[in-house]
């Protein structure tokens, strides 16, 4: 199993001149800290603070997403698209890296949160298609949508 912390040193002398390279050991140093993770839920207080760690995330993408509400910005304004990325960004983090793990030993509720948070992705896609801009967005299970 290659060291995610080593990875991601080796790809940050690698970022000035071969950014391809760099990319590639990147996605390496997160399938490498998902597969350390995954080996680590096994042990219950590691489950639980992954959850909790999932738990925060879900919350943060859902408090921006309560804000653009009360700050009630107009649709396709600067305001409202930062908002929505914001709130995107995070629940990509969720849907396209921390999806991944399983907890198959039912220590947590990291099945729970993985639906709601796939619910709380499909609120902000909704957002994100209102805004007119032209970027390329992922569904939450990492398929490109038009």
């Amino acid at each position: 199993m290659s060291d995610w912390k080593t990875l991601i040193d080796q790809a940050m002398q690698m970022e000035t001149d071969d950014i391809l390279g760099a990319h590639k050991v990147y996605g390496e140093a997160v399938h490498a800290a998902l597969v350390n993770i995954q080996a680590l839920l096994t042990d219950l207080e590691a489950a639980v603070m992954m959850e909790t760690l999932y738990g925060a995330m879900v919350a943060y993408s859902q408090q921006v997403m309560l804000r653009m509400q009360a700050e009630e910005s107009e649709l396709g304004t600067t305001d409202h698209a930062f908002r929505v990325g914001q709130a995107y960004g995070v629940s990509c983090v969720l849907n396209h890296i921390i999806d991944r793990l399983t907890d198959t030993e039912q220590k947590t509720a990291l099945g729970a949160l993985d639906d709601f948070s796939d619910k709380i992705h499909e609120e902000v896609l909704i957002q994100a298609r209102a805004t007119g801009l032209m970027i390329e967005l992922l569904d939450a299970k990492g398929g490109q949508l038009s």
